[in-house]
């Protein structure tokens, strides 16, 4: 039982330090505007919360690509593909049902949502292990003609679009204020060193 419990609390210890790392860091260490770099952190969670777990990566480089002439809409490529992996093969099966479920409320089938062991053997059906890039995606799209998943590409809308403000609006906040503390840190270093100037 201990043991389970140390292995448990070394995963969540890790999977936090990796967080850290692939999510935060660039945003801290990002040399441009704050909102640049959340324009990336929108824009890969955009992607990230569609039912497209695969090909989110190349979707963060098509939408780069789209809005590189448009200078206001620039953001990060680098940022927007690291926070694509907030939905990842642990993550994707779960957050595919809740798309699927809010698919069918929006439609209006309240009294036809298949339960989630229903809904995982449907979805195990349409991958095939160990395809490629190229059969993946035309697996993913074979999935999302079905109607299950014109559900989970409905229902995945509203997390998607209200998930690429927040992440937008909470990251500029978050820059901004690490960029100000440093700012204030520098500034506070400085008088230091200019009340020593003095007494050397």
């Amino acid at each position: 039982m201990a043991a389970a419990t140390q292995i448990k609390r070394s995963f969540m210890e890790n999977m936090r330090r990796l967080l850290r790392l692939k999510l935060l860091i660039p945003l801290r260490r990002s040399p441009h505007s704050p909102e640049y770099a959340a324009r990336g952190v929108a824009v890969g969670m955009f992607w990230a919360l569609t039912p497209l777990v695969g090909i989110q990566m190349y979707l963060c480089f098509m939408t780069w690509l789209i809005l590189k002439p448009a200078k206001s809409l620039h953001f990060s490529l680098v940022i927007s593909c690291a926070w694509t992996w907030v939905t990842n093969v642990f993550t994707m099966l779960p957050i595919y049902y809740v798309f699927y479920a809010t698919g069918q409320i929006i439609l209006g089938r309240w009294d036809n949502i298949t339960g989630y062991e229903t809904f995982l053997g449907s979805s195990d059906q349409a991958f095939v292990d160990g395809a490629g890039i190229w059969h993946a995606s035309i697996d993913l799209l074979g999935l999302l003609a079905q109607e299950i998943g014109i559900s989970m590409a409905l229902g995945c809308l509203p997390f998607a679009i209200f998930g690429a403000w927040i992440s937008y609006t909470l990251s500029l906040k978050y820059i901004r204020r690490r960029r100000r503390k440093g700012r204030e840190k520098r500034a506070r270093r400085k008088a230091v060193l200019a009340q020593e100037r003095p007494n050397v």
